[in-house]
């Protein structure tokens, strides 16, 4: 029995994609659950916070915003909030990030694995994010990741 390889995504695929809530994990949809009641209201928190403090700074997203970490093999992951800087781009964005947001916030699912955040947080590593900020509501703790550095829990 001959089985047929899924064609896998490349880079000439990006603009053709559709919203959704997946991932993009070497050329693969990877499909994520929709996050609850709860994950909205952090995202809707934090950036209501980080949008008021630092809206003349910079632009803030949020909802699973695509971000490039590799054209090959086509590797995009969605955060849940994003902040970029004006000093690093004048223009607001658009469509899946290129650039290297200045700080990603991600709040922990329930189905989400220490494994799966460890990868998210290296990848964003990779393309010089220089500060991951992770929020586990059910434990209601604040994890701050700043590349090369010690894990910091508030």
């Amino acid at each position: 029995m001959i089985v047929a390889e899924k064609k896998k995504l490349t880079y000439e695929d990006i603009n053709k994609l559709p919203e959704g809530n997946y991932e993009i994990i070497d050329g693969e949809i990877k499909e994520m659950a929709p996050a609850g009641f709860e994950h909205g209201k952090y995202e809707y928190k934090f950036a209501f916070f980080f949008e008021k403090h630092l809206k003349d700074k910079g632009y803030i997203s949020v909802g699973e915003v695509g971000i490039l970490i590799s054209k090959n093999p086509l590797r995009i992951r969605g955060a849940d909030i994003v902040y970029i800087s004006k000093k690093r781009t004048k223009e607001e964005p658009k469509g899946i990030l290129e650039i290297p947001p200045d700080l990603i916030i991600e709040i922990i699912s329930p189905n989400n694995t220490i494994s799966e955040m460890e990868e998210k947080i290296e990848d964003y590593f990779s393309i010089g994010v220089p500060k991951v900020i992770l929020v586990d509501p059910q434990t209601r703790k604040v994890f701050v990741h700043e590349k090369d550095k010690k894990e910091i829990k508030v």
